[in-house]
């Protein structure tokens, strides 16, 4: 994933609310680069976070857990679960984003609670040093998704060990008192200056969506990671496709 990240084409994937791993084993087949299981706001328990992981690993899709916020428990248990990767919202300052990846790394770079007995670690099995090496190497993307945390931009990004700044625009557009209004001036002015930020200190930059004409947007300006909508409201947009279709055929 950190070689994606580092190429020219941007990676895409969704976000997940689904209870079913048979959505994410299907997401990974139709050449998706990553999903996002929610757990912030979404209600998967932590064995099917589990279940989850091993169908986005089955067809070579990254997986990337969404905990609630900077938790330490909940950080290293998503981790633990072989995810490749964590996702921490609301990082509003950069005591938070440190918190984060004290939480996220074993030592030197953290202080992530440690066993070795999960099934990151092949339930014991992995030789330590090579297990605490690789976990290291796992993906943090911390998001910025407030008026503060756009105003402590700088410091954030000056915190060293994560990988990804990601934009919340529907969270940034409650911030501003527009809540829903992603396509506000304000909110394609926060993003912009969001974004000249990670430029300046080269850290790549992710970026929810939920339209195709936003999509191709971010990814002509190369957004690095591109959340794009969530899983079963695509498939819920496609069945109501499929029946305007058929209405149209009968009309």
């Amino acid at each position: 994933m950190r070689a994606k990240l580092a190429g020219a084409t941007p990676c895409v994937g969704v976000f997940s609310k689904t209870l079913d791993s048979s959505f994410v084993e299907a997401a990974g087949l139709g050449g998706l680069d990553f999903i996002i299981l929610d757990t912030e706001h979404g209600h998967a328990s932590l064995e099917t976070i589990h279940h989850h992981v091993r169908a986005a690993a089955l067809v070579g899709m990254e997986s990337i857990v969404r905990v609630k916020g900077v938790d330490a428990h909940a950080i290293a248990a998503a981790l633990d679960s072989g995810a490749g990767g964590v996702q921490v919202p609301n990082i509003a300052t950069p005591e938070q984003a440190r918190a984060a990846v004290e939480a996220a790394r074993f030592y030197p770079l953290g202080a992530r609670g440690v066993c070795r007995f999960v099934r990151a670690a092949r339930h014991g099995s992995l030789e330590k040093s090579a297990y605490f090496t690789a976990a290291n190497e796992a993906l943090l993307v911390l998001q910025v998704e407030g008026l503060e945390g756009v105003s402590n931009i700088d410091a954030i990004l000056d915190v060293p060990g994560f990988d990804v700044l990601f934009i919340g625009p529907y969270d940034l557009s409650q911030s501003i008192g527009k809540p829903g209004e992603v396509d506000a001036p304000e909110i394609h002015e926060l993003i912009g200056r969001i974004a000249a930020a990670a430029a300046a200190k080269d850290k790549a930059l992710g970026i929810f969506c939920d339209t195709p004409e936003a999509l191709a947007r971010y990814w002509q300006e190369g957004v690095a990671y591109i959340a794009y909508s969530v899983d079963i409201s695509i498939f819920s947009d496609a069945i109501r496709s499929i029946l305007k279709s058929t209405n149209s055929i009968g009309a």
